[in-house]
C-alpha cells in the first residue's frame, strides 16, 4: 500500500469518527441520551466488527473491503467474524481476488441508483472459514446473477431466500 494510499484511508476513517462525535455531542447538547447511548453502543459494534476481522490476518483483504465502504456509493458492508478459537491461516491474496470477482459480477447485475447494504461473514468450522455475503435480492436479472456466480470455481452455494447469499470456504 503506498503512503497516499494510507493517508486517505486515515483521512476518511478520521472524518467518520469526527461524525460520530459531532452526532454523539448534538444529542448530549439536546439531552437525547437515547440517542447518545444508541451511537455509542453502534460505535461499539462497529468497532468489534473491525477488530473481528483485524484477527483474521487479512490485510489486503481488510483494506480493500474497507475502502469499498467508503468509496463506493452503491455497496456498504458490515462484518462479522465468528471464532472460538484463534482462526485458521488464510491466504489473503487468493482471497481477495475471490472477492472482488464477486464483487465484479455483483456490479454488472446492480440497478442503477440502487445502494445494496450486505453482510460478510467469517465462521471457522473445524479447519476451513465459512464466508457468507449477503444482499438483498433487488438486482437486475437475478437468476442470471445466480448462474454467474455459481459458475466461479470456489462458490460453495448461491441461495435467494430474503435475500441474495453467496457462501464459499477457505
Amino acid at each position: 500500500m503506498e503512503e497516499q494510499d494510507v493517508i486517505e484511508m486515515l483521512r476518511h476513517y478520521r472524518h467518520d469518527w469526527l461524525n460520530d462525535i459531532q452526532l454523539i455531542l448534538g444529542y448530549a447538547q439536546l439531552g437525547k441520551l437515547d440517542k447518545v447511548q444508541n451511537k455509542i453502543t453502534d460505535i461499539i459494534e462497529r468497532s468489534n466488527q473491525e477488530r473481528g476481522l483485524d484477527r483474521l490476518n487479512i490485510p489486503k483483504t481488510f483494506i480493500w473491503l474497507y475502502q469499498l465502504n467508503w468509496q463506493s456509493d452503491s455497496f456498504k458492508l458490515q462484518f462479522q467474524s465468528m471464532f472460538d478459537q484463534p482462526p485458521v491461516m488464510i491466504d489473503d491474496e487468493l482471497l481477495l481476488t475471490k472477492i472482488q470477482k464477486i464483487f465484479r459480477i455483483l456490479s454488472s447485475y446492480q440497478k442503477e441508483y440502487q445502494q445494496y447494504l450486505g453482510t460478510l461473514i467469517f465462521k471457522q468450522v473445524n479447519h476451513t472459514i465459512d464466508i457468507h455475503l449477503s444482499f438483498d435480492l433487488d438486482w437486475n436479472d437475478l437468476s442470471l446473477l445466480k448462474q454467474e456466480l455459481q459458475s466461479l470455481p470456489y462458490i460453495k452455494e448461491v441461495k435467494e431466500d430474503k435475500l441474495l447469499r453467496i457462501e464459499w470456504q477457505e
